[in-house]
C-alpha cells in the first residue's frame, strides 16, 4: 500500500513539474519576445520623435508641393543622416508621403543605388497596402513588421496640423530574433535539468516532513487568490514559511520568486501602459491617448475644449537651444495645469500644441477660463534674458452633447490663430 501510495504522489509530482515548467517557460519565453519587440518599437519610436523635431514641418509642404530643394532641405537631410549614422540599428531612416500611386520620398538616408531623392516614387509592397488608406490620409499607423526589421510610422504634421507624410524608422530585429532562440534554449535546458534534479530528490524524501510541507504549500496556492490584499501585496504564499532544507523549501522559494517576477512584470506593463498614454516631458496625456478618449466619450456630454499654442517656439529652439524650447514647454504645461478645473483632462498634441478639454460644463464657464488664463502674465514664458520672446495662444469652443468632438476642438483651434495673429 506504501509502494502505490508513493508511487502515485510521484506520478502527481511527475506530473506537476512538468505543468509547472511549460507554464514557466511559456511564461518567461513569451516575456522576453515581448520585452524584446517593446524595446525596438521604443527604439524606433524614439528615433522616430528625435527626427520629427529636427523637421521643419512648413517647408516640408513646400518641398512635395514644388519638388525643388533649397539649403535648408540639405541642412535637414543632414542632420538626418548624421543622425542614422550614429545609431547601428537603423536599416531605413526616411521621410515619405504616400497618395494612390504609392509612397514619394522627400526624404532618404539611403546613400546606396537603392536610395532616392525628393519626389521619387515607391510602389505599395504587401504591409502597406494592408494599411493603405490610413498612409493615403495621414492618420497613425503604428508600425509594421518585416522579415528581420520593424518599421515605425509617426505622422508629420503641418502647423495647422494638416498631414504632410510619415518618417519612417526601420530597425533591425536580427540579433533580437538570435537571442530569442538562444534565451529558449537555455530556458529550456535549464529548467530540465533543475526539475531532473528536484525529481530525484523527492523520490527519496516522501515521508511526514515532506507530504506536510507540500499540503501546506498546495492550500496556499489554492487560496492565493481569496487571501491576496491589493494595498500590501501580501498572500497566503508571502505569509507562509517552510523551512525543510531540501528540494521542497527550494520549490517553495522558486513559488516566491516566480510571484515575485510576476509582480514586477505586472509594474512594468503597468508602467509601460502609462508611457504609452503620456508625453514624456509634461507628464501630459499624449495624442493618441486623445484619440482613445474621443473614440470613447464623443457626442456622450457637452463639451468644451481650449486650445493653446505656443509661439516661437521654433525660433527659442533655433536661436537659444532645444533646452531653452524645452524649458519653455515645460513651463506651458505647468500653466496648463495650474488652470485645469477638477473634470478637465489636458494634451499634449504637438511639439507645440496643447489641448484641455472640459465635459459637463457650460459655455460660460469655459469662456470665463479662457478669459482668466489670457490675463495671466504667465502667458508670458520667456526669461527677460532670452532673446526670443515666447506666448501662448489661446482659443476655446463649445459644443453640445450632439457636437462632434473633433469639430469643436477644431473651432478652438481656429479660436487660438486668432488669438496668435492678434498678437502679432
Amino acid at each position: 500500500m506504501k509502494k502505490s501510495l508513493r508511487n502515485k504522489i510521484i506520478v502527481l509530482l511527475i506530473g506537476f513539474v512538468v505543468i509547472m515548467n511549460l507554464v514557466s517557460i511559456s511564461m518567461n519565453y513569451n516575456n522576453f519576445v515581448t520585452s524584446n519587440k517593446q524595446f525596438s518599437y521604443s527604439t524606433a519610436s524614439t528615433v522616430a520623435n528625435t527626427c520629427s523635431l529636427i523637421l521643419d514641418v512648413d517647408k516640408l509642404g513646400t518641398y512635395v508641393n514644388s519638388g525643388r530643394r533649397d539649403s535648408a532641405y540639405y541642412e535637414m537631410w543632414n542632420k538626418l543622416l548624421d543622425y542614422k549614422n550614429t545609431n547601428e540599428e537603423i536599416e531605413e531612416l526616411s521621410v515619405v508621403w504616400f497618395d494612390e500611386d504609392g509612397g514619394h520620398y522627400i526624404f532618404d538616408t539611403n546613400l546606396t543605388s537603392d536610395g532616392a531623392f525628393l519626389g521619387d516614387k515607391k510602389d505599395f509592397d504587401s504591409k502597406q497596402l494592408e494599411q493603405k488608406e490610413k498612409l493615403i490620409q495621414g492618420s497613425e499607423v503604428g508600425f509594421l513588421v518585416y522579415q528581420g526589421r520593424l518599421d515605425v510610422y509617426r505622422p508629420v504634421l503641418s502647423s495647422y496640423n494638416i498631414p504632410i507624410g510619415y518618417v519612417i524608422v526601420g530597425i533591425s530585429t536580427h540579433g533580437a530574433e538570435k537571442e530569442q532562440h538562444a534565451y529558449l534554449l537555455n530556458l529550456i535546458l535549464i529548467t530540465c535539468l533543475l526539475s531532473l534534479i528536484l525529481l530525484t530528490g523527492l523520490a527519496f524524501l516522501f515521508s511526514r516532513s515532506v507530504i506536510r510541507p507540500i499540503n501546506l504549500l498546495s492550500e496556499a496556492a489554492a487560496h492565493y487568490v481569496d487571501t491576496w490584499n491589493v494595498n500590501t501585496k501580501e498572500s497566503s504564499l508571502s505569509q507562509l514559511t517552510i523551512e525543510t532544507g531540501d528540494e521542497i523549501e527550494q520549490l517553495f522559494v522558486s513559488v516566491k520568486k516566480m510571484e515575485s517576477d510576476l509582480l514586477n512584470i505586472s509594474d512594468s506593463l503597468s508602467i509601460a501602459t502609462w508611457n504609452s498614454e503620456h508625453d514624456s516631458m509634461t507628464q501630459l496625456y499624449n495624442k493618441r491617448y486623445l484619440d482613445e478618449w474621443i473614440e470613447k466619450h464623443n457626442h456622450e456630454f457637452e463639451i468644451g475644449a481650449i486650445y493653446f499654442d505656443v509661439d516661437n517656439l521654433k525660433k527659442m529652439n533655433d536661436i537659444c537651444g532645444h533646452e531653452s524650447g524645452d524649458r519653455v514647454i515645460r513651463k506651458t504645461a505647468q500653466f496648463i495645469q495650474k488652470h485645469q478645473p477638477r473634470n478637465g483632462i489636458s494634451f499634449r498634441i504637438g511639439g507645440d500644441e496643447f489641448l484641455m478639454l472640459i465635459p459637463n460644463e457650460p459655455e460660460r464657464f469655459i469662456k470665463n477660463l479662457t478669459e482668466i488664463m489670457k490675463e495671466d502674465p504667465e502667458t508670458y514664458l520667456s526669461e527677460p534674458e532670452d532673446e526670443v520672446k515666447c506666448r501662448i495662444a489661446i482659443g476655446y469652443a463649445h459644443g453640445m452633447a450632439s457636437a462632434d468632438m473633433n469639430d469643436v476642438i477644431e473651432a478652438a483651434d481656429q479660436k487660438m490663430y486668432l488669438d496668435k495673429q492678434s498678437h502679432r
